[in-house]
């Protein structure tokens, strides 16, 4: 690394210090009152759209990322709320996003507590991880200037996930009805595996894990992750049949949310979309249910123990990262060097990757899907219309004279962190100090401290000694809220992390162990992470020392996941404890400094009124199996994706009579915003990857929305491959 490098490495970490600090609600819920039919568990589902204009950084890849120009499969809020006979209510919400910040967590909490009863107390509000979702909406500044590639908090975004997943919520507790549900447990192998494992190796004892079937012969990485798949299923009392009908279910697996590559520029579910939807989808079959826009059936997806483990992607799908050339520009005799900058990969061969990725994605979530519908079918004999639920709830200050035992006085980040995860390294990996010192942008060797002296132990601080100048007094998160609830028979905790393979094994076992549980009995806990909250990763003490991604990423030092695991197992004490069923708990403001309000997503007043807007088609053809279709629109901002679809394709199924083939909300539908044009509105454009076969007629419908009106353009042939070609 050149010392001229660092200095702009270094020029880009630090910005002016306008932390906004923000004191946050503290909406405890009311003690509960008996149900309406005691004796019975009720249950209800709710969904909110939370697709935001294009715009916005892609959260997780940091300076690799992209920006938002459209959307693929669209982002989802999907909400569980249980009710037991004794009247305890918990709301379970998992959304689409790559992480959870306490500024969602209780301004969600406040919107609907009047309504809902569902306080902070009893709102676990997880996230899937994927890292194609928007960010600028955390509660640390340092979080929303350097978690995408493009920097700042957004106040309005924030605004519109809050209404939007408070609607979810709402939605759900509107819909209670009797309800019967059951747990079950089924291991699911050769889809994952783990992305650090010369650290997971160092671990001492190693965990007490599954053993993968003989048969399968997976290799190292593969075996060393936790395979288990936790689901509730839940069916619901159909008023009209007088049945129990299949209703949804909350599934908790562990993946990184990882398999789109930085280079995708589309907000995108990631892998876990495409496995709610198959599930979803699997039910509205089951219930004889039209297969329309939107699955009537609800799948909430939440992130198991995923810090270290990631989807079995092949290597051809990560397209590559930026790296540092020469920029190119007109020389003469007497032009000075070309100067260096950062230059992306080849266009080709990320088109070329980006479509390796789609198929792989297609198939991985193919193959989970039919393991998550298998699980979910066989729970059906199982269901039972008592699970009793109980909760407790925790705020912890992480900094300060109240902060517990264990963890350092200040959080920082090891150089490590700067070079992405083992599988998924960014342009900084391997940089040298004038080209030639290491200086720890590399996972292990430099980045592990002689000296183990300090509190951060063996961690080398990144751009020491400048990390607390960048940093900031409130660059990171000051505090962390945990859960655990108890649903039926099964314990859920709730952490707001990314905790690594071995170190939920261990929290997981303390908590079956202060419940009076055995090894054996690991099948009656489950951990939640990113829920709540985001503190990056929490590793082992052994996972730390080798200082890889996850270590390095370890904010508060080597003894966070002992921490952790204290509160969870404080919490399940608690649950043990409590003399009253059910009780209330005290939730206290907290305060988060997300930054300076800066203009992001496009506001609603963009371009010009949709009256002066001529929808109107202005391009159609296609491109080999590729229907590419542009056409005039709202600007984004008055367009927004989540209000409903924006568009259709339609197939010819027999002469005059049309049917739906693919909605805006596909895996082979690509939707995307391209350029402004002047007065007229803004240029659109769909891609859609035809499958294989298709033929016959096929046509465009664009929905109609508010102020503007349905469009249906000319019949067209199908795309057959080949050469590109007007249809």
């Amino acid at each position: 690394m050149s010392g001229r490098a660092l200095l702009a490495l270094l020029a880009a970490l630090v910005g002016c210090y306008q932390y906004a600090p923000r004191t946050l609600p503290a909406p405890s819920s009311p003690v509960p009152q008996p149900a309406a039919e005691p004796g019975g568990l009720l249950a209800g589902f709710g969904r909110a759209d939370i697709t935001a204009a294009p715009g916005a950084g892609l959260f997780g890849y940091g300076p690799e990322g992209r920006q938002a120009r459209g959307y693929r499969l669209r982002l989802y809020a999907r909400a569980l709320v249980l009710q037991d006979s004794a009247g305890e209510r918990i709301a379970i919400v998992v959304a689409d996003l790559g992480a959870i910040s306490p500024l969602l967590h209780r301004l969600v909490a406040d919107r609907v507590v009047g309504e809902t009863g569902i306080g902070a107390d009893r709102l676990l509000l997880a996230a899937t991880h994927t890292h194609s979702a928007p960010s600028h909406f955390l509660g640390a500044k340092l979080y929303n200037d350097h978690s995408a590639s493009v920097a700042g908090f957004d106040s309005l975004l924030v605004e519109f996930l809050v209404t939007r997943i408070a609607e979810a919520v709402r939605n759900a507790a509107d819909s209670l009805r009797p309800a019967r549900a059951a747990w079950g447990i089924a291991s699911v192998w050769g889809h994952t595996r783990n992305r650090s494992y010369g650290a997971f190796t160092l671990n001492d004892p190693t965990p007490d894990l599954p053993t993968p079937p003989a048969e399968l012969q997976l290799d190292e990485r593969y075996s060393a992750v936790d395979p288990r798949w936790a689901m509730l299923r839940v069916d619901l009392l159909d008023a009209t049949s007088g049945d129990y009908v299949p209703a949804g279910a909350l599934s908790i697996f562990a993946v990184h949310g990882t398999a789109n590559a930085s280079a995708n520029d589309l907000l995108d579910g990631d892998v876990h979309a495409l496995v709610e939807r198959g599930l979803e989808r699997h039910i509205d079959t089951l219930n004889r249910r039209a297969l329309g826009f939107r699955p009537h059936a609800v799948h909430l997806m939440a992130n198991g123990t995923a810090g270290d483990v990631s989807a079995d992607w092949p290597a051809d799908t990560r397209c590559g990262a930026y790296s540092l050339r020469p920029i190119a520009r007109p020389a003469g005799p007497h032009t000075p060097p070309e100067p260096e900058g950062w230059q992306p990969p080849p266009r080709d061969s990320v088109a070329a990757c980006l479509e390796a990725v789609r198929t792989y994605m297609e198939g991985w979530g193919s193959s989970v899907s039919a393991r998550a519908i298998s699980l979910f079918n066989r729970l059906g004999t199982e269901l039972r219309d008592d699970l009793r639920l109980a909760r407790a709830f925790r705020t912890v200050a992480l900094k300060g004279e109240s902060a517990p035992e264990g963890l350092c006085r200040e959080p920082k980040l090891g150089s490590a962190t700067l070079v992405g995860s083992e599988d998924g390294n960014t342009r900084y990996n391997d940089w040298r100090f004038l080209g030639l010192v290491p200086i720890g942008f590399e996972e292990g060797n430099s980045a592990v401290k002689e000296s183990n002296r300090g509190c951060q132990g063996p961690k080398r601080i990144a751009l020491f000694p400048f990390h607390d100048l960048a940093a900031g007094p409130h660059g990171f998160p000051e505090v962390a809220q945990f859960m655990v609830v108890r649903i039926g028979s099964m314990l859920v905790g709730a952490v707001p992390a990314e905790v690594t393979t071995t170190a939920g094994v261990r929290m997981k076992e303390a908590m079956l162990s202060e419940a009076g549980g055995q090894k054996v009995t690991m099948d009656s806990v489950a951990l939640i992470t990113l829920a709540n909250g985001h503190l990056q990763y929490v590793t082992t003490r052994e996972e730390y020392a080798a200082q890889h991604y996850e270590g390095a990423s370890t904010l508060y030092g080597p003894g966070t996941a002992e921490v952790f695991q204290d509160q969870l197992v404080s919490l399940v004490r608690e649950l043990s404890d409590a003399s009253v069923h059910p009780r209330g708990i005290s939730v206290g403001p907290i305060t988060v400094y997300p930054g300076k309000h800066r203009s992001i997503i496009p506001p609603a007043s963009a371009g010009p009124p949709l009256e002066r807007i001529d929808r109107v088609v202005e391009e159609l053809g296609c491109r080999g199996d590729t229907l590419i279709v542009r056409w005039l629109d709202a600007y984004p901002g008055r367009l927004i994706p989540a209000d409903g679809p924006l568009l259709r394709i339609e197939r010819e199924a027999e002469a005059g009579r049309w049917e739906t083939a693919v909605w805006d909300d596909d895996p082979h539908l690509e939707v995307r915003a391209l350029r402004p044009r002047a007065r007229r509105g803004y240029l659109w454009e769909a891609r859609w990857r035809m499958p294989a076969g298709a033929a016959g007629l096929h046509r465009v419908a664009l929905v109609a929305r508010q102020g503007l009106p349905a469009l249906t353009g000319d019949a067209f042939r199908a795309c057959q491959g080949g050469p590109p070609r007007r249809p």
